[in-house]
């Protein structure tokens, strides 16, 4: 978002830019660096989860022997090995990490939310100051719904993308790193299959995001406008009724109120349609993942369990 007033005072336009957020988020060095910490730990905890079962499908079930099964083997009696205690320990070894992702998950969301909401207050902080000495002029120019729009509706989604967005693209970045890393080690073709697939699945949303987000500025443009017309109608309602005319302005009221509903219509089902394409593209090449780790164990020695 690039929201210009001019500053009386300075006598100079002001915007806010992704660098000034990055500089306001910046201030916060020591909630940040507490915030990817956390971030970094959630990575290091989901990536053996999904690796437990295939080791024991490797170890137990087709008689490889193993690291997983000696590490089991090494804390109960003789007496107790078997299947059974195999395949408790590693369901109750998942079920903690699950629960440790869980609580890394809440305290990580709950670090980013804090900045998120602080820069944002920042922001509108910003805006009411220099708002209180704009000249008459921008005011008439913009608009009592544009400012509006700006203070609460364009903040809100910056909001929502610096809280939650932010926050999770590191997650996602680090986990799809570490994915990256443990299948070089296993099998160096899938390693670079995975690297390969994944950019272009990026690739695919980002594209559709733009053209999604063109959407939502028509949503927030509508918005704007039917805020700065309800406005202009309650203030000079007493001369409207006065002349009689309130049917003719609270029509056009209704008229940009259909439009708020065509657009955010629009808006979201093409947003819906966008999210379910980006992930079809995901599942699609998972499903290639998939069908080359096949021909991996029947051309290489990739085990069964790794490749499940």
């Amino acid at each position: 978002m690039v929201f210009a007033i001019r500053d009386v005072m300075a006598e100079r336009s002001f915007q806010f830019n992704w660098t000034y957020i990055r500089n306001l988020a910046l201030e916060h060095k020591r909630e940040l660096l507490t915030a990817h910490i956390t971030a970094v730990l959630v990575a290091l905890i989901n990536l053996p989860s999904p690796l437990l079962l295939p080791m024991l499908v490797d170890e137990m079930i087709l008689g490889k022997g193993g690291p997983l099964i000696r590490a089991i083997d090494s804390f109960p009696p003789t007496m107790w090995h078997g299947p059974v205690l195999y395949v408790g320990a590693v369901v109750a070894a998942i079920l903690v990490l699950r629960a440790g992702d869980l609580a890394l998950g809440a305290l990580q969301e709950r670090q980013f939310s804090r900045i998120s909401k602080e820069v944002i207050f920042r922001m509108r902080e910003v805006l009411l100051k220099r708002l209180e000495r704009m000249e008459m002029v921008e005011y008439e120019t913009l608009g009592s719904g544009a400012v509006t729009t700006r203070c609460v509706a364009d903040l809100d989604a910056i909001d929502r993308f610096v809280g939650a967005t932010v926050g999770r693209l590191v997650v996602a970045t680090l986990t799809l790193l570490g994915i990256a890393v443990i299948l070089l080690a296993i099998n160096w073709q899938l390693g670079l299959l995975i690297l390969v697939l994944n950019p272009a699945v990026i690739y695919c949303t980002v594209v559709l995001g733009r053209h999604v987000r063109e959407l939502k500025r028509r949503e927030h443009e509508a918005i704007e406008a039917f805020q700065e017309s309800l406005t202009e109608t309650l203030e000079a309602i007493h001369q409207i009724r006065a002349m009689g005319r309130e049917y003719a302005y609270f029509q056009r009221l209704v008229g940009h109120a259909r439009v708020i509903r065509d657009r955010s219509a629009a808006f979201a089902w093409r947003s819906n349609a966008a999210s379910r394409l980006s992930f079809q593209v995901f599942r699609f090449g998972f499903d290639v993942f998939r069908a080359v780790a096949i021909l991996m164990v029947v051309f290489s020695d990739l085990s069964l369990g790794l490749m499940v």
